[in-house]
């Protein structure tokens, strides 16, 4: 069984070596790792084509996007390119850690009837220390209707066979923040059927640099996260798997971002996010009132309702 591991990368030159190089440790012929610049202005090409004379380009293999489209788009360019039997996303300022690798692709190569595994990711500092105040990400969940608004694993976390990805699709290049859960929705509403292995798949690394998903509001990463609300329920509305339940989470979810519209003065877009969240039922529910009712208040609780809800988690 060979893994083909996905790495977009725009800019992250620094990292790549932490990145790919730990992959050379599992067996010659078991994995092969496509690189996809995503029109990066830094020495990302210098780095690769060092990393493809040390290790051959049956290891190694770099392709550079001809503009910047984003991590969806090189994701979607590496499954054309991937000649392994599954497929690992890996970002690349992110660093693998191949005995847990190794380990889910034993339990995969041991259950024909899996489509795919995932393990734990830990998530480190710049320096790859772990944060203690953030568990790792990685458990196992029941397979219902409400489960597909989770997220049960990291984006690196999961080895999907070739024939999963298939059937799941490409990634949503529309998307600049979720892309991961949105994907995560897709493969849960598709029917795959995948286990945990209690296993450290690699370290999520937190650095200074910008990354979509960071603390700081971001508009462009929020109307994101909307679009991706409104992706997972028309999917799930297709597959017949929407529910009551997957309905409330995800309208609780656009509760949540149409306060922090409003706690940064974007009072149009707070208004919009809530009517989604009102718009997520299909029959009529005590929340879905909530929401329009509260669409019709100003914005002046929504810093303090924001930083309570905060506080319960």
């Amino acid at each position: 069984m060979r893994l083909s591991v996905i790495c977009p990368t725009y800019n992250r030159a620094p990292f790549l070596l932490d990145c790919v190089t730990p992959l050379m440790d599992l067996p010659v012929g078991a994995v092969e790792v496509i690189v996809v610049d995503d029109c990066s202005s830094d020495n990302t090409r210098e780095v690769c084509t060092q990393l493809e004379r040390k290790y051959g380009t049956d290891r190694v293999r770099y392709y550079r996007l001809k503009k910047n489209e984003g991590a969806p788009v090189a994701r979607n360019r590496g499954i054309s390119e991937a000649r392994g039997d599954c497929i690992m996303f890996l970002d690349s300022d992110d660093q693998p850690f191949p005995e847990g690798i190794a380990e889910l692709l034993a339990v995969l190569q041991a259950s024909p009837s899996l489509d795919f595994v995932y393990g734990s990711v830990i998530v480190t500092d710049d320096a790859l220390v772990a944060l203690p105040h953030c568990p790792p990400i990685g458990s196992p969940y029941v397979d219902t209707c409400a489960e597909i608004g989770g997220y049960h694993w990291h984006t690196m976390g999961a080895i999907y066979r070739r024939a999963c990805i298939q059937r799941v699709g490409l990634w949503n290049s529309s998307l600049t923040g979720s892309q991961d859960w949105e994907y995560q929705a897709r493969v849960k509403i598709a029917g795959a059927k995948g286990v945990f292995v209690d296993a450290i798949v690699g370290y999520w690394r937190q650095h200074e640099g910008a990354r979509v998903g960071a603390t700081a509001f971001r508009p462009d990463y929020v109307r994101s996260v909307m679009a991706a609300c409104k992706s997972i329920l028309t999917t799930a509305s297709l597959a017949r798997r929407r529910d009551s339940r997957l309905e409330l989470r995800i309208a609780k979810r656009l509760f949540v971002h149409a306060l922090e519209w409003g706690a940064n003065g974007f009072d149009l877009e707070r208004h919009a996010c809530l009517i989604q969240a009102a718009g997520c039922f299909t029959t009529f529910s005590l929340y879905q009132l909530f929401l329009y009712i509260y669409a019709l208040v100003p914005p002046l609780p929504d810093r303090s309702v924001r930083a309570f809800i905060v506080s319960l988690r």
